[in-house]
């Protein structure tokens, strides 16, 4: 399913009232209407997850966790707080185990159920409480009472963690603001990472598209499998980078980009981004990560962490950390 959209009206107007001066300041305009904007909704996405347990409807069920990972993704995108608090550093990992360590969460989660322990004690390991563990015990069985006790737990757990991420932005926006040039080399680096993260863990290593694994798709290996909402995921990362980066989003990095002469750079990001975002869209709704589907996804990201790369950090003062050198 596409949910693939633009920020809602209702949440653009949540946005506290800046002077002119503040509006046409891209750094604060980033700070503000992506980094802490995405962040607070990310908040009200796990409040309505948290209602929405109550609900008899699967579908209900369904379509607030994957809100909820599409916010997880425009999060993550851009995911820079822990460059400002060191304790910050650890907070995705406590929201998301996708791609770290190497416990089967799935089967764990199972083992606990089967058992008669309380979910509070059950639940002992930050791993067992985070949006992997959330998609293994709402979607890989049964809706039954246990497990939404389970999902109750793992749910709070992870609000608290958007809680913290959210207060933490508003707790260093001076900082931001303080040194610039800082800000925005870790917003680039942020979205360079996220990007390659993107292009391999979620897209390539599930569909067959890697050295390690051509030709053999895996979409049981996606990051949400049981719900199925790691397509949400992605294109909450293609937002993100959309509002930071696109033309008409402006002002945003495109604005800094052309204050220090690096215009043509931003156009060779800019293209590759919306051959990426068109990509996305035009993918079929059953893909089911199918290897040919995938293809104009992965180049588009790989033409996207290039033009970063190659045409852009060094035109803006960045200096870029390498990932997968540039993509090749």
């Amino acid at each position: 399913m596409k949910i693939f959209t633009s920020l809602s009206f209702m949440c653009l107007l949540s946005i506290p009232a800046l002077s002119s001066a503040q509006e046409k300041d891209p750094y604060a305009a980033i700070y503000d209407h992506v980094l802490q904007q995405n962040a607070d909704n990310a908040v009200q996405y796990c409040t309505n997850l948290q209602s929405a347990l109550d609900s008899d409807s699967g579908e209900v069920r369904h379509q607030a966790f994957e809100q909820l990972a599409k916010g997880w993704g425009q999060v993550q995108a851009s995911y820079i707080l822990g460059g400002y608090d060191m304790n910050a550093m650890d907070y995705p990992l406590m929201v998301d185990f996708f791609h770290s360590g190497n416990e089967d969460i799935h089967a764990s989660i199972e083992r606990l159920i089967s058992r008669d322990s309380k979910p509070q004690t059950a639940l002992y390991k930050n791993s067992y409480k985070t949006m992997t563990a959330i998609d293994s015990v709402m979607f890989s069985g049964e809706w039954s009472e246990r497990r939404k006790e389970f999902a109750e737990v793992m749910v709070a757990n992870v609000c608290k963690r958007f809680t913290q991420i959210s207060d933490g932005y508003k707790a260093n926006r001076d900082a931001f603001l303080f040194d610039v040039d800082k800000g925005l080399s870790l917003v680039v680096n942020a979205q360079i990472e996220h990007i390659y993260k993107t292009r391999d863990w979620r897209i390539a290593q599930v569909s067959g598209l890697t050295k390690a694994n051509l030709g053999e798709t895996k979409p049981e290996h996606q990051q949400f499998p049981y719900s199925e909402a790691s397509w949400a995921f992605i294109g909450g990362v293609l937002e993100t980078n959309q509002q930071l980066l696109a033309e008409d989003k402006q002002p945003n990095v495109a604005t800094i980009a052309y204050e220090k002469h690096g215009a043509e750079g931003i156009k060779a990001v800019q293209n590759a981004l919306t051959a990426s975002v068109e990509a996305y869209n035009n993918t079929p709704a059953d893909h089911n990560f199918n290897l040919n589907d995938m293809i104009p996804l992965f180049q588009g990201l790989l033409d996207v962490q290039k033009a970063f790369y190659r045409e852009l950090v060094s035109r803006i003062g960045v200096s870029a950390n390498l990932i997968d050198a540039d993509g090749d």
